[in-house]
């Protein structure tokens, strides 16, 4: 089976369209405007200035050979891997010294705001962070700040009012669309479905902003159309996903879709799916299309999966910290990536 791309706007913009990219795959892809800015879009107190790849790709050397660090939530879920690599790649071509950092799990709040603080005390000069938490961050996050360390927030956003009412800084944000995400694989069910059935929704981490977004995405694209029969948080987590979807099959015999809000989720809810003699009787969406699924995607086990595009993430939040120390851009800049919704082709 050849895979699907399809892109969705993020906003009314420029259409760029390529056809037969490879043998592999097919693509449309529908760039946000320079001009979109999401909903929840916010620095330093303010609705964010958007900024486009064009000008960040003229973001020049850095003045100095610049430390600047990455934090993600973990290397345990593959979803990383092309950020960091972006991060490594971007970072030696403008000159600067780079540094990763993980938790060992997506839950090890506690471990990634001690790394936080770490990072800053060993005098880096800039930190890209991928918070596990959307709020419990924020404190560790003003104590860098206030140290006068510059931080690029990407992917899961921090909370902004629980950021100005502690005066926790952001510089800049270089992420996606989460709830346009959510909405996309909303849709996409709707269409499956062909807009009548029960679904069930196994979200991220509860509190977190990325899966808080995709979830009020996936509902109000489903909303009035398809019947949200059970929802349940299994923490990004494969195994937990697992267990939990085994138990809303127990009680929901008539399941026709689910919504995993990763891809890590979807790959433990196709396990219990497949145990329970379900396969081709459930369709499967979800969220970040990590190599592991694609052999799921071709079997036709995962219906579609949400590409957002880490890589870019990781490129783009070198160029933004760049251009924040070098004084060509002032804080308050957004950079939002283009989301695609990723099929197997009949």
């Amino acid at each position: 089976m050849r895979r699907m791309c399809v892109a969705i706007a993020l906003a009314a913009g420029p259409v760029l369209v390529f056809t037969g990219c490879g043998k592999e795959h097919s693509k449309t892809t529908v760039g946000p405007s320079a001009a979109s800015v999401s909903p929840g879009a916010y620095i330093l107190g303010a609705r964010a200035v958007p900024i486009t790849a064009a000008e960040l790709d003229k973001i020049s050397k850095g003045a100095k050979p610049y430390r600047l660090a990455l934090i993600v939530k973990t290397r345990n879920n593959p979803f990383f891997e092309p950020m960091i690599r972006a991060f490594e790649q971007e970072a030696r071509l403008l000159g600067c010294e780079a540094e990763v950092q993980a938790p060992a799990q997506e839950t090890d709040k506690e471990q990634q705001f001690a790394m936080l603080q770490a990072v800053a005390a060993r005098g880096a000069d800039a930190i890209l962070l991928t918070p596990a938490d959307s709020r419990a961050i924020l404190p560790a996050i003003k104590q860098v700040h206030d140290k006068g360390v510059l931080l690029v927030n990407l992917d899961n956003r921090v909370d902004r009012g629980a950021a100005l009412s502690i005066d926790a800084d952001i510089d800049g944000y270089v992420g996606a669309d989460n709830q346009r995400g959510g909405e996309l694989a909303g849709k996409k069910m709707v269409e499956l479905l062909r807009g009548k059935g029960k679904v069930a929704i196994l979200e991220g981490i509860r509190g977190a902003d990325n899966a808080e977004a995709r979830r009020r995405g996936f509902e109000n694209a489903v909303k009035d159309k398809l019947d949200v029969a059970a929802r349940d948080s299994a923490e990004w987590d494969t195994q937990k996903a697992y267990s939990k979807f085994q138990s809303i099959l127990a009680a929901n015999k008539d399941l026709a879709g689910l919504f995993c809000a990763n891809d890590k989720m979807a790959l433990g809810a196709v396990k219990a799916i497949k145990e329970a003699g379900q396969i081709g009787k459930i369709k499967v969406i979800g969220y970040d299309n990590i190599p592991d699924v694609q052999p799921l995607l071709k079997s036709g086990q995962l219906a579609a999966t949400i590409e957002q595009h880490p890589d870019l993430m990781g490129k783009y939040g070198v160029r933004m910290a760049v251009g924040l120390l070098n004084g060509t851009l002032k804080s308050g800049r957004e950079h939002l990536v283009g989301l695609e919704v990723i099929t197997a082709s009949p």
